[in-house]
């Protein structure tokens, strides 16, 4: 056959679009979708501008620039910047606030994507077709993977100027640089955005329940990983949000980020596997 293939009909009444157009259609309409976002977008914005200002004001109280706080509110930091400080000792400053904020907003932006997918107008009249359907959560999977692997380079580099600016007004710290050992800080960041929320995303396809999943992320996050660090000993090294944020640590070891890959991997390709065309309007 020459030219434009013609659209296939496998029964009256039935027209199949070229697979070629389709399949670019996708694509684009995902891609699209997720970038213009208006959650999304509050979302990696709301990261950057919090991670930033956070690590701002504990840079400010770690060279003594500013009150550690007074009444219900505390800021408090373990080190101190003088003129003995060292670069090091400033990157910490920036990881600490990165691996803090990082995977919460990862977990939400990777339950929301997966689990609001009945909005998607393309996945409704795809929706006659499994195979079209899985290939539309695969092309979400790739977008939600560059997305956040952009929002955790963004952070860091907000992060790393807002230590930059913490400590400019501080003559005896000239010798600090903020963006020493850059690339590992923003790698890092970016790869423990693109885990946690590959795993958010594959628990929400499969349950349908993103808000439950974005709740029950931030619980073990913030308080339950922490809890089971103190009962576990060594063995902490290897919890998902340990192994991700020593990503951004100089040196860290590969190995303990194994489980967590594989972790994401199997989430996410199951959660494709299991998609049916009846998913795909029920609510």
């Amino acid at each position: 056959m020459t030219g434009t293939e013609a659209p296939r009909t496998d029964s009256p009444g039935t027209v199949f679009p070229n697979r070629a157009s389709n399949t670019s259609g996708i694509v684009r309409a995902e891609l699209l979708r997720w970038l213009r976002d208006p959650v999304v977008l509050c979302t990696i914005a709301a990261l950057a501008v919090a991670s930033g200002a956070l690590t701002y004001l504990a840079v400010n109280v770690a060279t003594g620039g500013a009150p550690s706080g007074d009444g219900a509110v505390r800021l408090q930091t373990d080190t101190v910047l003088d003129a003995a400080a060292t670069d090091e000792q400033l990157a910490s400053m920036s990881r600490s606030g990165l691996t803090m904020l990082v995977p919460v907003a990862a977990a939400i932006l990777g339950a929301y994507t997966a689990g609001t997918e009945t909005a998607s107008g393309a996945l409704l009249n795809l929706a006659v077709a499994a195979r079209r359907l899985r290939f539309l959560f695969v092309v979400r999977a790739v977008v939600l993977l560059v997305l956040l692997g952009a929002a955790g380079a963004v952070t860091g580099a907000a992060t790393l100027a807002a230590s930059g600016a913490g400590i400019a007004r501080t003559p005896e710290l000239g010798h600090l640089s903020a963006w020493h050992g850059a690339g590992t800080v923003l790698a890092g960041a970016s790869a423990q955005a693109v885990l946690v929320g590959l795993i958010a995303f594959g628990l929400a396809a499969l349950t349908r329940r993103w808000v439950v999943v974005v709740i029950s992320a931030t619980v073990y996050l913030v308080a339950l990983e922490p809890v089971l660090g103190g009962l576990v000993g060594e063995a902490y090294a290897w919890l998902p949000r340990a192994a991700t944020s020593a990503l951004s640590a100089p040196g860290p070891d590969p190995a303990h980020v194994v489980p967590t890959v594989l972790c994401a991997l199997a989430l996410v390709a199951a959660a494709v596997a299991s998609l049916r065309r009846d998913r795909a309007t029920r609510g």
